[in-house]
């Protein structure tokens, strides 16, 4: 069944609807970029707090070995003193087993100790350069939203602007027309309406009767019968 709107029109108003399409879709993209800046920037500050965490647990681990070794050295001394008091060679040979084992352990506890340090000096040399790309990402998200703001205001003026432009154009639709039209256009806007591409629809491809396209031909407007969408002959 044909619409009682020519193919020039709808031809115009298919303009103006991928025309308010493509503003619409230029202004959600400020948002979205937005958005995957601030991820960015979120993820190496994640990062940056992880090293941060990191560095004073490898620190905690220092300080408790520090007071360890600490501990290990007093009893040490303590020891030896005991081991110079001494009175009989059996307790003499104990405490001086005892002060080498300790002496040893101590040993092992200075190395860890060092490995543990230079643990703490490598994981905070890792900070700057963490420090210099959250600077940077801090820098392109206000640019972003500065550019994205400005561009904003401009698209929103041109879609008011376009937005007008298509409700006067579809003054031009027959009253008895325009609720089938607008059922349509609400549910695929642009999508709603398609050029006839030879004997096929321009928007599924699928191809239409002769009669069809003799109507279209005559600047009728049909249904599409796979899509529905609203076929025009492109002038």
């Amino acid at each position: 069944m044909a619409i009682a709107v020519t193919a020039e029109t709808l031809g115009t108003l298919h303009r103006m609807h991928r025309q308010l399409e493509d503003l619409r879709e230029q202004l959600a993209k400020g948002p979205r970029l937005i958005a995957v800046r601030s991820k960015q920037l979120e993820s190496a500050e994640a990062r940056h707090l992880a090293v941060q965490n990191e560095a004073k647990k490898a620190k905690l681990t220092v300080d408790s070995k520090q007071l360890q070794l600490r501990t290990a050295e007093a009893k040490l001394k303590d020891l030896d003193s005991k081991r110079n008091s001494c009175k009989t060679n059996r307790e003499y040979q104990l405490l001086d087993g005892q002060i080498a084992a300790d002496t040893m352990a101590m040993k092992v506890l200075e190395d860890e100790i060092l490995e543990a340090l230079e643990r703490v000096d490598t994981i905070k040399q890792s900070l700057p350069p963490l420090d210099g790309e959250i600077a940077a990402l801090k820098q392109q998200l206000q640019q972003t939203r500065q550019q994205v703001g400005a561009e904003s205001a401009a698209l929103e003026t041109e879609v008011l602007r376009v937005g007008k432009n298509l409700e006067q154009a579809e003054q031009e639709i027959p009253e008895e027309s325009r609720e089938g039209y607008r059922r349509i256009t609400k549910s695929k806007g642009a999508d709603a309406m398609a050029a006839l591409d030879g004997h096929s629809c321009g928007g599924c491809c699928q191809q239409v009767t002769d009669n069809m396209v003799a109507e279209l031909t005559m600047g009728l407007v049909m249904p599409c019968r796979s899509c529905g969408r609203l076929l025009y002959l492109a002038r």
